[in-house]
């Protein structure tokens, strides 16, 4: 009896994967909040139109924060905020509202945006609602009351 064998060889290799860190956010663009006072109310909101986008991996999670960076005649304005309700936050975490610029014209520090911390995420255009409230004091030709918003994304957990 004849037994007959095939030839065979065999090579053996390791693909590795390694993904990189990100921590990344692009702000919204801009949005002019029109106020028509004909009723007596001082108050308008506006939603960005191009909303900001965030993408993360980071381990332990990250939370967005806002900070009013450069205020232009504020000195009328009674309150800027960023209104829960009409924003969107990443991941399965919710908005806070947040007080930008308060009655005297003042801006505080960071502010949390997001009320808790989430975790690998890759979003765009989140929606963000701001209000503005005017005094009846506000001049309609000085020139435009204008705020600069900073947003931040920061790692919460340690850890890659």
């Amino acid at each position: 009896m004849t037994v007959l064998q095939t030839a065979a060889a065999q090579a053996k290799h390791t693909v590795d994967v390694k993904v990189q860190k990100i921590n990344e956010i692009v702000a919204p663009g801009d949005v002019t909040i029109n106020i028509d006072p004909s009723n007596g109310n001082f108050t308008g909101t506006a939603t960005t139109s191009d909303g900001y986008d965030v993408t993360s991996n980071v381990s332990g999670g990250a939370k967005v924060q806002v900070q009013a960076t450069n205020t232009n005649n504020t000195d009328q304005l009674n309150s800027l905020k960023i209104l829960e309700g009409g924003t969107d936050a990443p991941g399965s975490a919710d908005a806070n509202t947040v007080t930008l610029v308060d009655s005297d014209g003042t801006t505080g520090g960071p502010q949390a945006l997001t009320n808790s911390n989430f975790t690998g995420v890759d979003v765009d255009n989140l929606s963000v609602e701001f209000e503005a409230e005017v005094s009846p004091d506000f001049k309609p030709n000085k020139s435009n009351t204008s705020v600069t918003v900073q947003y931040t994304l920061t790692s919460t957990g340690g850890g890659n």
